[in-house]
């Protein structure tokens, strides 16, 4: 009598965390780490106000461009092996990463590659039509309404679901380029596709969205950023990305790419697992509400952590958008103090800023004094550091300014310390780069208003 047939898994690789990520785990998981789909995040909420930046100065522009040096590196391999890329790069333009992605195929002579644009997540041309309709885009943290920002906006991205995916696939797409969908979405797609999941299968997509969220941060799953052993992990300078051997029913085994650096166990696993979830009973996603309470994970070999015990509930009737306005300019500036005396001294230096802002008709809302490697991330949570015997302080001043002009003012102001001020100081150092402030506003849309298309280019 034969043996029966191993049930099927599908092997989602995690190729990328966010944009700037090293494009070297992705390759090195292409080549050998046997993946079926490579699922590449590349965005945050920052990163999506800088991507509308670059699109309002050049219509081809507003994408991560790191999607083309992964390619550049992977598409050969990807191409021969079959192996399908789904990728949120589109950021704000996800048309123009469909484009230029086709372009470089041609660039490499590779033909017959199918890449779907998935969009319907920019919603900035109907804000104002969906307000008549009678949508509440009121802040979700302070209740403001959007008539406060309105005019200062940069961008409206909804946080859509997998379906867009999944329709492209089922068109025969080999990469799939997408605008603002979540994480999650990145990795739900490709399931439902493979198995044949029921957009309302609540158990498999709250089991799956589990698994992707343990994945989704790329080299968070497999030793970096660990706190439980940080000194312990070995190859942190080659760390491999994490791979789920996702079976029908969601659960999974996590590994890693073969050869690399780093580790896959239950601690590695555990510290991603809570990472930004909020309320584990009510994970909120576009595609499932997963519940996190019971899920249960099992070392089953070196680098290998099966997940199981997850599960979910209806989808939210709601999506987040996260919507971006400019909010005014960072003035800065940094001086160093040393010894004697260097704490007192920085106090005088303060005041002397201060006073020359004041003479020079300063505006601004407010300001932030911080000492570098001392409470940069602590703030008022650590006494000041006055030790008199202390070596040297460093001193960064910045305020938050409406324009431009006053902003430049922090750094002029400060320039006559290095003559005028108190002795033993260094450091003002030459004028920083003017900073723009993006701030968020986010909010909800009924899911009804949103929806995703998808539109095919055959390189």
């Amino acid at each position: 009598m034969s043996a029966a047939p191993a049930p099927r898994t599908v092997r989602l690789g995690a190729g990328t965390a966010f944009w700037g990520d090293s494009v070297k785990p992705a390759i090195e998981m292409v080549e050998r780490g046997e993946i079926d789909y490579l699922c590449c995040d590349h965005l945050a909420e920052l990163t999506m106000s800088i991507l509308a930046k670059q699109r309002a100065k050049s219509a081809d522009r507003g994408y991560t461009r790191d999607i083309l040096d992964l390619l550049r590196g992977a598409l050969p391999t990807i191409v021969e092996k079959g192996i399908k890329v789904v990728t949120n790069s589109g950021g704000a333009n996800p048309r123009a990463a469909g484009a230029a992605i086709a372009a470089l195929c041609k660039e490499l002579g590779l033909s017959g590659v199918r890449i779907a644009v998935v969009t319907g997540d920019d919603i900035e041309a109907d804000i104002d039509g969906l307000a008549d309709e009678g949508v509440d885009f009121s802040n979700l943290d302070t209740g403001q309404q959007l008539s406060e920002v309105r005019e200062r906006l940069t961008h409206a991205a909804v946080y859509t679901g997998c379906e867009g995916i999944v329709e492209a696939l089922g068109q025969g797409a080999q990469i799939v380029v997408c605008g603002r969908v979540t994480d999650i979405a990145l990795y739900l797609g490709p399931l439902i596709h493979e198995f044949g999941w029921a957009p309302d299968d609540w158990q498999r997509l709250g089991m799956a969205t589990v698994v992707a969220h343990a994945i989704e941060c790329g080299g968070q799953a497999t030793g970096g950023l660990y706190a439980g052993d940080w000194a312990g992990v070995d190859g942190l300078e080659t760390l491999g990305y994490p791979i789920a051997e996702v079976a029908d029913d969601g659960t999974a085994v996590l590994t890693k790419t073969p050869g690399t650096g780093g580790r896959v166990d239950i601690g590695t696993v555990s510290e991603q697992l809570v990472y930004e979830i909020l309320d584990p009973a009510n994970y909120l996603t576009a595609d499932v509400t997963a519940d996190f309470t019971q899920v249960r994970l099992e070392e089953i070999g070196p680098d290998r952590v099966r997940i199981t015990g997850g599960t979910g509930k209806p989808a939210p009737a709601t999506l987040k958008v996260n919507m971006g306005y400019r909010a005014g300019f960072i003035g800065e500036a940094q001086f160093t103090y040393t010894w004697p005396d260097a704490y007192a001294k920085s106090q005088r230096g303060l005041t002397f800023l201060r006073s020359r802002l004041a003479r020079a008709g300063f505006e601004y809302s407010d300001d932030l004094v911080e000492y570098v490697g001392h409470n940069s991330m602590w703030g008022g949570r650590v006494p000041p550091p006055d030790d008199p015997e202390l070596t040297e302080i460093v001193v960064r001043y910045a305020a938050r300014c409406a324009d431009a002009e006053q902003a430049r003012k922090v750094f002029t102001e400060s320039v006559p310390l290095y003559n005028n001020g108190p002795a033993g100081v260094a450091g003002v150092g030459t004028r920083p780069p003017l900073k723009e402030l993006y701030a968020i506003w986010p909010c909800l849309i009924p899911r009804e208003h949103v929806v995703q298309s998808v539109e095919m280019l055959e390189v």
